[in-house]
């Protein structure tokens, strides 16, 4: 199924972002992780540290396959890096998105303060700055590596851009 990947860290803005795109245009959106719910996993949603990764990869591709979208588009609200279970910093192995269906990628972008301030307003977790920079540059490296080896191109998106920008990115 061919989707656009909107990657950024936890508490970056996807799905405040995804739900204005919804309203601007024709796209459905979903995040891996519910994907995986609905492949039956409970996920803690309060917590951003991952157990099982690559078994957890392999549940939302299959129920990937099973979405029914009809003529909308999908933007897909993922990761290329999480947190495993000791809070080290993991990249996803891009074998995880093989076959998959990608056709571009939005990276969001936003200050390393400013998503510690939501994560501790939203799911009571402290995270430092450092590790939420480290991490957000690790997704920001993934997110071009893989765009660049797979030629899928890449739209680096942080709220003080206009929304029309992205929206010409998505629809063109």
């Amino acid at each position: 199924m061919d989707y656009i990947f909107l990657s950024g860290i936890h508490g970056v803005g996807k799905s405040t972002l995804a739900t204005e795109l919804k309203s601007s245009i024709n796209i459905k959106s979903i995040s891996v992780s519910d994907l995986i719910r609905q492949a039956g996993k409970t996920l803690d949603s309060s917590t951003k540290n991952t157990g099982n990764i690559s078994k957890n990869q392999e549940l939302w591709k299959n129920e990937l396959n099973n979405l029914d979208l009809g003529i909308s588009k999908l933007l897909l609200d993922g990761h290329f890096c999480l947190l495993d279970a000791d809070n080290n910093i993991t990249p996803l192995p891009f074998t995880t998105f093989e076959d998959t269906g990608m056709t571009k990628i939005i990276f969001m972008k936003n200050k390393p303060d400013v998503i510690k301030d939501r994560l501790l307003k939203r799911d009571k977790k402290d995270y430092s700055i450092e590790l939420l920079k480290k991490l957000q540059d690790c997704e920001l490296q993934q997110a071009m590596k893989y765009s660049t080896e797979n030629e899928i191109s890449l739209y680096i998106y942080d709220e003080s851009r206009p929304l029309s920008e992205l929206l010409d990115f998505i629809t063109n």
